[in-house]
């Protein structure tokens, strides 16, 4: 394994590939042996009686560069560790759903462990949560990002599988671990 550059989140490396091929992938500079690189955090939030999933339309510069779509549908996430390593998951994702949206969770659940983004691209794993906020209120004034997060949204749980199926798919992309996530929290609700 070879280190070709590195960032202060990246690296970008090779490695060999079974038949001994140079293999090139980005690795979190964040990622341990301890926890995951990111966790995502699928937030359903109770209003007016019933649950709603939140999303994030964001601006991801290798999304719309790449003429992929104009905006991505996420959930809140963040990476594990990246300010104290010794952050837990759980500690990481109140933090993330708080900075990101201004919501605290009630509840926390956690879903699933290492799960593989992209594997013939990177060696970043992930967590899933999902976090259940109870009484929707803004307690925090929720980040930009950079100005990558351009809106917040709810769509009714009940809704989700119609509103997935109607996307306009040359406006939005949707993140693939947004909607594992969904698949787990389907089940708490």
């Amino acid at each position: 394994m070879a280190t070709i550059a590195e960032s202060k989140f990246l690296n970008f490396k090779s490695a060999k590939s079974p038949e001994g091929h140079d293999w090139f992938y980005v690795h979190r500079t964040n990622d341990t042996d301890k926890h995951d690189s990111a966790v995502v955090i699928t937030t359903l939030v109770k209003k007016d009686g019933e649950y709603n999933f939140l999303f994030l339309k964001t601006k991801r510069p290798p999304i719309y560069a790449e003429n992929k779509a104009e905006y991505c549908l996420e959930s809140p996430a963040g990476l594990i560790g990246d300010i104290n390593i010794s952050e837990t998951l759980e500690e990481c994702a109140k933090k993330e759903l708080l900075e990101e949206t201004g919501l605290k969770a009630d509840k926390i659940y956690t879903e699933l462990l290492n799960s593989s983004t992209s594997a013939g691209l990177s060696s970043e794993t992930l967590s899933y949560v999902t976090a259940v906020v109870d009484e929707y209120k803004v307690i925090e004034q929720p980040v930009s990002d950079g100005g990558i997060i351009a809106e917040r949204f709810f769509v009714p749980a009940k809704d989700i599988k119609s509103f997935l199926q109607k996307i306009d798919c040359k406006k939005y992309s949707v993140a693939a671990a947004t909607v594992c996530g969904i698949f787990f929290a389907l089940s708490r609700i």
